[in-house]
């Protein structure tokens, strides 16, 4: 659908501009991300901020009220509720980045219907995030 399509319907959701992660430090968790090829753009005391490539979207790191944890580990990708997945240019050279930043999880999922792999990467916090090679689904048209 077209984003003028789109904007002629009630309620149509036309991108994905904002994907967010809570942490009791932010700060820290940036790590891990920046050690991944996540590019900061702006920090805070609550938040750090990352644009993607092209800046066709964003990943942020929030602040979680306080006394609130992290779930807890994650043995598979379905355990997580929400997943994002991002396009990357060396799926490979991320995989790698990941495991040597701490990455809790690493699992391989391969499409069964075309050629398609997306990597999930638990991350220090167990949030769970999909990497998949650029214009890895045919309908999904990355700019």
């Amino acid at each position: 659908m077209s984003p003028a399509l789109a904007q002629q319907k009630n309620n149509a959701v036309t991108s994905i501009p904002k994907v967010l992660v809570r942490s009791p430090n932010p700060a820290k968790l940036a790590e891990f991300y920046k050690a991944l090829g996540f590019s900061e753009t702006a920090r805070n005391q609550n938040s750090v901020n990352f644009y993607l490539e092209g800046d066709v979207g964003a990943f942020e790191v929030l602040k979680m009220d306080e006394g609130t944890q992290p779930s807890g580990p994650k043995t598979s990708r379905t355990q997580q509720g929400v997943v994002a997945i991002f396009e990357v240019t060396d799926q490979d050279a991320l995989v790698a980045r990941a495991k040597a930043a701490g990455a809790t999880l690493v699992e391989r999922w391969d499409a069964p219907d075309r050629p398609a792999t997306i990597y999930y990467i638990g991350d220090p916090e167990n949030n769970v995030l999909g990497f998949a090679a650029r214009n890895h689904h045919p309908r999904i048209k990355t700019p």
